[in-house]
């Protein structure tokens, strides 16, 4: 195992936020809150907040 981390993606979110996604080591992809949007209402999308991405491809494999 390297330790390499995986490259970060600057994504924006539906709320008008952007973060940088990787993947944490469960797998799941996850974001850290980049800027948040001005019309944002989610309280957890605070800059500098790393969150779980919404969606089925952050999901852990069955």
């Amino acid at each position: 195992m390297s330790g390499a981390k995986e490259p970060q993606e600057r994504k924006a979110l539906a709320c008008g936020c952007q973060v940088d996604a990787t993947r944490d080591f469960l797998g799941r992809v996850v974001g850290k809150v980049i800027t948040k949007g001005e019309t944002c209402t989610q309280a957890l999308h605070s800059t500098g907040a790393v969150i779980v991405m919404p969606g089925r491809e952050h999901a852990r494999p069955e």
